[in-house]
């Protein structure tokens, strides 16, 4: 009896994996996942909210993939460790990441999708820092491995500011806003959203400056560089029927893609 229950038992063991391994394989087939790096805390531009990643970058790749039939699978660290992941090969690309001379050296990227500018920010009650070109001798924060402080460093070589690194922007806001630091240098679109939808004791101090493009990085593969190509061609195609611009207005109350 009880070896009869055995053979059953192993039978059914046997029809099972062989009908889970059939499963399995059609649904790999018919699967395509992209992974995604951002930080969890990026407002507006990709940010997580009870445990859904939202915001205007988050929009944009969801209608991208979407077209392509794609799953997006977010993979959320620090901006270095989104860095990390690109170089060791723990995601396919990244979010918010914008194209220069040596990033290029690294990375093959998509046609650019909207074009950031940097900007300065400072407590209200700051009177000294009416303008990128008063940081002479200020102590101005950055985000660790992001852009801005080479777009500084490029269209004000001479501007004199202590770069004081940061690895998140939260404590930023805090720093600046009790007066441990000076000044933040980040994304114009980011720091109006946090001041105007956050709250954040921060203003802007003085026009926006050094226009940067934005596109997605890959690792150069054949594979790559053909999905690359049908991105772009998405791309075009939410621009044409304006469904970028729906975006950007749900999330800056205006067309940021006119300013390009």
């Amino acid at each position: 009896m009880k070896k009869w229950m055995i053979l059953v038992a192993a039978a059914l063991m046997v029809l099972s994996g062989c009908s889970n391994g059939e499963d399995g394989a059609s649904a790999s087939e018919n699967e395509k996942v992209i992974k995604i790096g951002s930080s969890p805390n990026g407002y507006p531009t990709s940010f997580q909210e009870d445990g859904e990643m939202k915001g205007f970058n988050v929009d944009i790749y969801n209608a991208i993939f979407d077209a392509l039939g794609y799953e997006i699978e977010w993979v959320l660290t620090d901006w270095t460790g989104v860095l990390a992941n690109l170089d060791t090969g723990n995601i396919d690309t990244a979010s918010n990441f914008a194209l220069t001379p040596e990033r290029g050296e690294k990375y093959i990227f998509t046609d650019p999708y909207y074009h950031s500018k940097a900007a300065i920010a400072v407590a209200p009650e700051n009177e000294e820092i009416k303008s990128v070109e008063d940081i002479e001798g200020a102590d101005v924060g950055t985000i660790l491995g992001t852009n801005f402080q080479n777009v500084l460093n490029e269209q004000y070589p001479d501007h004199g500011g202590n770069i004081v690194d940061y690895e998140n922007n939260e404590v930023v806001y805090r720093d600046v806003g009790a007066g441990k630091l000076d000044a933040y240098i980040f994304g114009r679109e980011q720091l109006l959203a946090m001041i105007n939808d956050k709250d954040i004791p921060l203003k802007i101090a003085g026009e926006p400056f050094g226009s940067q493009p934005v596109g997605l990085p890959f690792k150069d593969t054949e594979e790559n560089r053909a999905l690359i190509e049908d991105i772009n061609e998405v791309i075009e195609q939410l621009k044409a029927d304006g469904t970028l611009t729906g975006i950007s207005e749900d999330w800056y109350g205006e067309d940021i893609f006119t300013e390009e």
